[in-house]
């Protein structure tokens, strides 16, 4: 059994977590703008001579269902590449994005969902955006939203002209009083194919929660739909 093929068809019940109980929402710094209700933010890659973008949010902790087990609590990022200019197509690993919370070191994603079954590697050629949903694993020491005021995201691509690294900084805020409200719909795990990485827990925070994640040699499930949903501001006014 590889890593990569016998879990492509796990899927994740992806529910609405403390998001759903309180008014925050993780803001990365520099936010350009909003994704899917969401505070996002968009780097030109490479800096230097842009042939493209990556643009980060995140949608807080998440609870999501392995198949075999009980609910799960995870830290929820979103990264979406689009790579417009190059020709020779761009390669992102999805064990080099990475997690890291202040005082508890850094994790790896436990579970990663897109649309292409090629994980852990995936290629982006010209003109292509995908998008890739990285679940990971909460510290023992942190409940809830509560106790996650801030982490950082670092993520990087590896383009035609370099490896671009980065380091995007989310912090808690809670939103205000929205005035006038919309409903967002929120597919968490949209894409077809789950990735789980194996070789957990062996790179992981300090102090972890031990979760148990039986691995059959084969796996058939079927995954509903999934939503978010959530009443926020309208910018658009």
């Amino acid at each position: 059994m590889t890593h990569k093929t016998s879990w492509n068809q796990l899927a994740l019940a992806a529910l609405a977590g403390c998001a759903a109980s309180t008014n925050y929402v993780y803001s990365p710094n520099q936010a350009t703008h909003w994704a899917d209700g969401y505070p996002a933010v968009v780097t030109p890659v490479p800096p230097e001579q842009p042939q493209g973008k990556v643009e980060v949010t995140s949608f807080g902790i998440t609870e999501i269902m392995p198949d075999g087990t009980g609910p799960l609590s995870t830290l929820h990022v979103r990264l979406a590449i689009t790579n417009e200019g190059d020709a020779t197509p761009w390669q992102v690993t999805t064990t080099d994005q990475v997690v890291e919370i202040a005082g508890e070191g850094r994790s790896r994603p436990i579970f990663v969902n897109t649309d292409l079954k090629s994980l852990p590697s995936m290629t982006i050629s010209q003109r292509e955006r995908r998008v890739l949903d990285f679940y990971y694993p909460l510290p023992a020491s942190i409940g809830g939203e509560d106790a996650l005021p801030a982490f950082d995201f670092l993520w990087q691509v590896t383009t035609p002209a370099r490896t671009f690294a980065s380091r995007t900084h989310f912090q808690r805020l809670e939103q205000e009083p929205p005035t006038t409200y919309r409903q967002v719909v929120l597919y968490s795990g949209w894409g077809p194919y789950w990735w789980y990485d194996p070789f957990y827990p062996s790179f992981m925070f300090f102090h972890y929660r031990p979760i148990v994640i039986h691995r059959p040699g084969h796996v058939i499930v079927t995954r509903p739909p999934t939503r978010h949903y959530r009443a926020i501001r309208d910018h658009r006014k």
